[in-house]
């Protein structure tokens, strides 16, 4: 029996799950897409989301058109409640969403700097399973932990009035471990585990484009987006317990190598009016050039994400009430993933709603609420529930004062 039909068979007659969600088993997890800023309320997209107190995590080009130095973070909740054709159970996450940094240098050509650091990928599953075998009883247990992160360093330029470019460089870097262990109650027989480690690490960039930049009255803006290939890089290690009196351990190590495809995307947004911003994205990866150690994992596809949403600001007045300042955003979007479970493609479908608070002139709290839906029921069926705030602040440097006789 194949590997992958086995996991999934242990899952159906475990007792007990904990962790993340069983799919983050494969490739190199799930792929983070949803982020604590505005983009979360609005279905995670932003190739063409235009806003000049936005540092946008999804195309550098937009960077050019912010006017103050800015800091973005934030936290990210996620509860997962996951059912197959027998039972159901309900996990729960937390993780620290990364943080992005900008500086605007030269305001009149959209010269601006930024760095941070952003997730791409988290592994998170936990399955637990009470066999019997001989008429004695031993459990079973498969955990898996770790992701890959991004080091982003880059800038934006606007040669024209109404055409920006952005270039960001990235280094992934990340540790995934999975673990097997075995316990058998009993003195007549050896506790055994497997424990592997890889560790990546890899260059890449980002190439953004993006025309149109403004916030006017019937203002249109698109962009485009594309992630070169990456090589990873790095070491995989394998710890056997070995089954003997006073238990050792045997390890192995072993060069790693791994390719992450392209991918690229296309977006716009629209103001209907002023006061509202229609948005929608396409997003496509070529997860088929992917490898580990040469090989393509066979429940790894090529991926394709579309999404749109609406942002709605009653008022841009400094002497606007509190809730005519408040930012108020819906999104949907659907996603065919990359993973492929028995010959079949897993696809989520997400709604979302989000909220800008006005903490001061230049600060703001998003708060964002997603759900959706991952799989089905002939394997493993996800409703997944996202609850993400995050802080978007920013000020102004580099300011000559004039000094008075």
């Amino acid at each position: 029996m194949k590997f992958k039909i086995f996991i999934f068979s242990i899952f159906l007659c475990s007792i007990s799950i904990a962790g993340g969600s069983i799919y983050s088993r494969f490739g190199l997890g799930t792929l983070r897409f949803s982020t604590v800023d505005k983009t979360a309320g609005l279905g995670g997209l932003g190739i063409a989301l235009f806003d000049p107190i936005y540092i946008n995590r999804y195309n550098p080009a937009l960077w050019s058109e912010l006017a103050r130095v800015r800091i973005s973070g934030g936290y990210l909740y996620e509860g997962t409640a996951m059912q197959d054709k027998v039972k159901n159970t309900f996990l729960t996450s937390g993780n620290f969403d990364g943080v992005l940094f900008a500086i605007p240098l030269w305001k009149r050509h959209g010269l601006t700097f930024a760095t941070g650091v952003m997730p791409f990928s988290t592994v998170n599953y936990s399955i637990k399973k009470d066999s019997v075998l001989e008429n004695r009883y031993f459990s079973q247990s498969y955990k898996g932990e770790g992701g890959i992160s991004s080091f982003i360093l880059g800038f934006s330029f606007r040669p024209f009035n109404k055409l920006s470019f952005g270039v960001r460089g990235e280094y992934y870097f990340g540790t995934i471990v999975n673990l097997w262990e075995a316990d058998f109650g009993s003195s007549e027989f050896f506790f055994s585990s497997i424990r592997r480690e890889r560790n990546y690490g890899g260059f890449g960039f980002t190439l953004g484009l993006a025309y149109g930049l403004g916030i006017g009255k019937n203002s249109l803006t698109v962009g485009f987006v594309f992630s070169s290939p990456v090589n990873l890089k790095g070491l995989t290690t394998v710890e056997y317990s070995v089954p003997v009196v006073g238990s050792s351990t045997v390890s192995e190590v072993n060069e790693l190598t791994s390719q992450l495809p392209y991918r690229a995307g296309f977006g716009f947004s629209y103001f209907i009016g002023d006061r509202v911003q229609f948005s929608s994205d396409v997003y496509y990866q070529n997860w088929e050039k992917f490898r580990i150690n040469g090989e393509h994992p066979k429940e790894i596809t090529n991926a394709v994400r579309v999404g749109a949403g609406l942002e709605i600001l009653p008022s841009r007045e400094v002497i606007a009430g509190f809730f005519e300042k408040t930012s108020y955003r819906f999104g949907i979007f659907y996603n065919k993933t990359y993973f492929k479970i028995n010959e079949k493609q897993v696809n989520e479908l997400f709604f979302a709603v989000g909220f800008g608070f006005p903490v001061s002139f230049d600060t703001r709290v998003n708060l964002s609420i997603e759900y959706g839906f991952r799989g089905d029921l002939d394997i493993v069926r996800d409703r997944i529930l996202r609850i993400s705030i995050g802080v978007n602040t920013g000020e102004i440097w580099f300011v000559k004062q004039k000094l008075e006789d």
